[in-house]
């Protein structure tokens, strides 16, 4: 309905001096906007802040790792690394423990190295860890007369010089069902360098064969910390009791 001349009645709808006709796309949107204006725009501007401060700290973070991009030398005491195996197979004899020759090196090592032909000398303090692996020869029948098996024990044992330092001993049971291995390690922190680990046997027999190769032998080294806390060497305790 139009009131061309007149009074619009109660109600109706007026806008503009044509009745609407001179509403545009752009007029609507300023209308609509001009209800709600003023509080998102304080949401809005509240909510770039929080964004700007992000961006901040983001900056600050990638800035912090740009720099330590060529830092790798602060990797360099955390890491500490040597595989070695023995090259030949070796019958090993009985009745005192005998030094395994782990002699061939196996992938790249760092901070750690092939000593003595037959174990790994260590280039720096810190919390490590060696593993073995020994494989024995399926035992002759010889061996086993009313008995089905022999005992053997091997020990890492890491060395200050000349003098032991730490032992790790691994009893097992060599049976007439074939072939034994043996996997086992020890963890330890040494207090400098130039400490040294080998892997020892001792058996009940007059002679073991024990296979070398890379898949039957190992004695590797990895360094777990630079720190030396904790160290601990105690060979042996005294009884608790009974647990219960």
């Amino acid at each position: 309905m139009t009131t061309p001349g007149g009074a619009a009645p109660d109600g109706a709808w007026q806008y503009g001096s044509r009745y609407g006709q001179d509403i545009t796309e752009a007029s609507a949107k300023a209308m609509i906007r001009g209800q709600g204006a003023p509080g998102y725009e304080s949401a809005d501007d509240h909510w770039k802040g929080e964004i700007d401060k992000f961006a901040a700290d983001l900056d600050a973070v990638r800035d912090g790792q740009i720099g330590l991009g060529d830092r790798v030398d602060l990797l360099e005491g955390a890491q500490g690394y040597c595989c070695l195996f023995m090259s030949r197979n070796w019958n090993v004899p009985g009745g005192r423990w005998i030094v395994l020759p782990f002699d061939t090196q196996l992938g790249p090592n760092v901070g750690a190295s092939p000593y003595s032909g037959a174990g790994i000398v260590f280039g720096s303090q810190g919390l490590w860890r060696a593993d073995a692996h020994v494989t024995f020869y399926p035992p002759p029948a010889s061996w086993f007369g009313s008995t089905t098996y022999v005992l053997a024990q091997l020990s890492i044992v890491v060395m200050n010089g000349g003098y032991e330092f730490s032992r790790k001993t691994f009893d097992i049971v060599i049976t007439s069902a074939g072939a034994e291995t043996a996997a086992f390690s020890h963890t330890f922190v040494l207090p400098g360098p130039n400490y040294s680990v080998h892997l020892e046997l001792k058996h009940q027999q007059s002679g073991a064969w024990i296979y070398g190769g890379t898949t039957r032998s190992a004695l590797s080294v990895n360094k777990w910390s630079v720190g030396v806390d904790n160290a601990l060497v105690l060979p042996t305790v005294p009884d608790g009791g009974t647990l219960t």
